[in-house]
């Protein structure tokens, strides 16, 4: 759950958009890439005697196919790096003593 304390300092703000950003638009953005991919399947089978939207819908299929490529490449990509370097968050973080 993202929460931004009462009187947020600007790295409180930044953890909280980086928050919003990796729990709400990364995984929103997998759906629609989802729904690319199954909105060209539909529309591949319905139209099964008309190549035009046959072709659209292939296109859809295809465009859903290298988005999920994409974003599942880039995440891994991110693991890795952070792993590697021993990164835990992409916003660096203060200790207080």
């Amino acid at each position: 759950m993202c929460t931004l304390v009462p009187s947020p300092l600007f790295q409180d703000f930044l953890v909280y958009i980086g928050c919003i950003f990796s729990g709400s638009v990364i995984p929103l953005i997998f759906i629609l890439t989802v729904v690319v991919f199954i909105w060209g399947v539909v529309q591949y089978v319905i139209n099964d005697n008309e190549e035009s939207k046959k072709a659209k819908g292939k296109m859809f299929m295809i465009y859903g196919i290298i988005g999920l490529t994409v974003m599942v490449g880039m995440w891994g990509l991110v693991n890795i790096v952070g792993n590697t370097f021993g990164v835990e968050y992409i916003i660096p973080q203060l200790q207080s003593n």
